[in-house]
């Protein structure tokens, strides 16, 4: 090896252990009301431009006389189309796939209220639209719990 070659590993193993580990943590959010409840579980990156996957979960659509019967539908990692993670921000969007010719959009927006060693602790509100052969309707909420830790 070359005393180049050498000097340039040297630089760059110094600086990747340099660089801060980049922590994750997992992500749990629920739901439940009236109209719908939902779980969702994945990874959450630690701080400012963080990155959020969703591995699995689940959105059950309580029935509602005249537009739809009650409905469950798995969430898989592919159907999350939005996700953002900044400061203290969290937002999360999800498209489902088609279900007894129906269809939900689920967004998440929540704000960090507690930090700590253990995790993170986020409270906001959720829209679920959903579009179905009797048009589309819009469901608002808040969330019960979601947490990274």
């Amino acid at each position: 090896m070359t005393i180049a070659r050498a000097t340039l590993l040297a630089f760059a193993l110094t600086l990747t252990a340099a660089l801060p580990a980049a922590a994750t943590a997992t992500l749990t959010c629920e739901a439940e009301d009236r109209n719908v409840a939902f779980s969702l579980q994945g990874n959450i990156g630690r701080g400012a431009g963080a990155v959020l996957q969703i591995t699995s979960g689940s959105i059950r659509l309580k029935a509602v006389r005249g537009k739809y019967e009650a409905i469950e539908f798995e969430i898989e990692p592919a159907q999350l189309v939005q996700q953002w993670v900044f400061e203290k921000e969290l937002r999360i969007g999800i498209q489902s796939a088609e279900k007894q010719e129906m269809s939900l959009y689920l967004a998440i927006i929540a704000q960090q209220m507690k930090s700590s060693g253990d995790g993170d602790r986020y409270q906001g509100r959720y829209v679920l639209k959903i579009q179905g052969p009797k048009g589309t309707s819009e469901l608002k909420g808040r969330i019960n719990n979601c947490e990274a830790g």
